[in-house]
């Protein structure tokens, strides 16, 4: 179980160069490129649903103005000659409707070529952001893998550690145990208890737990998994 312990505590030094990387400028400016392109899609598709709503619409006030069409070819036609004074106020009252109905109309158009203008300019905007910002990402890259290879040496050299020490552990079934819970990203994997707490989670055990730990030296934490050990 020592050899193991000593294998764990390598394999916290790996995973501190490699926040090294995680956590240097180059990496988290990357971060913020990842998050801004995927705002950026979920824009466009916004503007493309938006886009399409107002074809829609356009489409729909097309057939209004053909109808508006007709009914003023239908008032245009009508036998002059027939109008008496008791048919002209009909007349004139079609004719009113029809007018507000147009300028009605006019209005929605006018608000329709609005906000497609509106749509164009924006998505003009997100393109050239996001041209811009994918023109930074391959600078960025370019840190991230100068950074990756500046601790990349140190880790190498702890992994030859590590692939000196395995061959003296007793207990291969434990160890098969610990590398299958750091490979699902249950690490540290061996815990020591802190005042009843967890070591890793840090979720306050049972009193039966730590009763039955007081016996069995080693169990799983119910919150996370992580084996705590009685002995550090």
């Amino acid at each position: 179980m020592k050899t193991i312990l000593e294998i764990q505590k390598l394999d916290r030094q790996i995973r501190a160069l490699e926040r090294e990387v995680e956590k240097c400028p180059a990496s988290i400016d990357f971060n913020k490129y990842k998050a801004a392109l995927q705002t950026g899609r979920e824009r466009f598709n916004q503007l493309e649903a938006q886009a399409s709503e107002i074809i829609k619409n356009f489409n729909v006030a097309n057939n209004r103005f053909s109808k508006y069409r007709g009914d003023s070819d239908i008032i245009r036609k009508r036998n002059t000659s027939s109008i008496n004074l008791d048919n002209i106020s009909n007349l004139i009252s079609d004719a009113n409707s029809l007018l507000g109905d147009l300028s009605e109309e006019n209005r929605r158009v006018e608000d329709l070529v609005r906000k497609s203008e509106e749509i164009v300019r924006r998505s003009a905007e997100l393109s050239q952001k996001l041209t811009e910002a994918k023109l930074r990402s391959k600078s960025i890259k370019e840190k991230i893998e100068a950074k990756k290879q500046e601790v990349a040496p140190k880790i190498a050299e702890i992994e030859k550690k590590i692939k000196a020490l395995e061959p003296k552990i007793v207990d291969k079934d434990k160890y098969e145990k610990y590398k299958e819970m750091k490979e699902k990203g249950i690490f540290p994997v061996y815990v020591p208890i802190e005042e009843n707490f967890c070591g890793g989670c840090k979720v306050e055990l049972p009193l039966n737990f730590v009763e039955k730990l007081k016996t069995k030296k080693m169990l799983p934490c119910e919150h996370c998994g992580r084996i705590i050990m009685l002995d550090k």
